[in-house]
C-alpha cells in the first residue's frame, strides 16, 4: 500500500481548464480534476516538459446567481502520466504564484 505524501488536502472538482506557456504562445485546454492550496491536477491532451512553468486559469463553476471569478495561476510541472496513448494525460502542477 502506498502513502499519499502530500499534506494540503486535495478537493476533488471538475472544472474547465486553461494552460498557457510561459511565452504566452497557443492555448491548449482540459479539465482541473483536483486543487489544493499547493497544486492541482489537470487532464488535458497538452504534454509538458518536465519542470516547465506554465500559466493556468481554471474557470469554477457556477454557483446560483454568483458566478465566480477564475483562478489564474503560476505553475510548475511535477508530473504528467499518460492515460489514453497519445490522447489523454494527467498533469499534476505545484502551484508557484497565484496572479488572480
Amino acid at each position: 500500500m502506498t502513502s499519499d505524501k502530500r499534506i494540503s488536502r486535495r478537493i476533488p472538482i471538475e472544472c474547465p481548464t486553461r494552460i498557457r506557456t510561459a511565452d504566452l504562445g497557443p492555448s491548449y485546454y482540459g479539465t482541473c480534476i483536483d486543487l489544493s492550496v499547493k497544486g492541482l491536477t489537470v487532464h488535458t491532451n497538452f504534454v509538458p516538459r518536465p519542470d516547465e512553468e506554465l500559466e493556468v486559469t481554471v474557470l469554477p463553476p457556477r454557483a446560483g446567481d454568483i458566478t465566480p471569478q477564475p483562478m489564474t495561476a503560476k505553475v510548475r510541472v511535477r508530473r504528467c502520466h499518460e492515460l489514453e496513448q497519445g490522447q489523454m494525460y494527467e498533469i499534476g502542477l505545484e502551484i508557484v504564484t497565484v496572479l488572480s
